[in-house]
């Protein structure tokens, strides 16, 4: 683990990122509008799960908002390996960090869930309804923890 977590903040990408003024914060924003997007949408995913909106099918409100939410997972996974490069073993030893990828784990595990279910259902059932209640409380929790990295470790 140590020399991947050495390889990792010696790369020319972490060297460039680090020698940068604007690289940083800008990967910082789009780590922010990642999340913001993916959480964003899951947030209204949840919602129309619990009831709300009824009027528009769980399935259409799924197969609508999907792919937006996976464009944020994806810019969010994206700028934070390249903001993780910049201070690996710092990240890497930081408890709340390391929280935050279990959440994110256990948050991604149960939207594929979620997703495989809701896309087939014009309402929700139990299971979904759990479903979303875990999603709120694992995907506050990520955000709580990213929040909090700075401030522990």
């Amino acid at each position: 683990m140590e020399s991947l977590l050495v390889a990792i903040g010696s790369s020319d990408i972490a060297a460039f990122i680090r020698g940068s003024r604007w690289v940083y914060p800008l990967i910082n924003a789009t780590h922010i509008l990642g999340v913001s997007l993916a959480v964003g949408t899951i947030i209204v995913l949840d919602a129309r799960i619990f009831g709300i909106g009824r009027s528009v099918p769980l399935s259409t409100v799924a197969r609508f908002l999907i792919p937006f939410t996976v464009t944020g997972i994806l810019l969010a996974v994206a700028a934070g390996l390249l903001l993780f490069s910049v201070k690996p073993h710092d990240y890497a030893g930081n408890p709340v960090f390391q929280l935050k990828m279990a959440l994110l784990v256990l948050a991604l595990a149960n939207a594929t869930l979620l997703r495989r279910r809701s896309l087939h259902r014009a309402e929700a059932d139990r299971v979904l309804i759990i479903g979303g209640a875990a999603s709120l409380v694992l995907w506050t929790g990520v955000l709580f923890c990213g929040r909090l990295i700075a401030f522990v470790g």
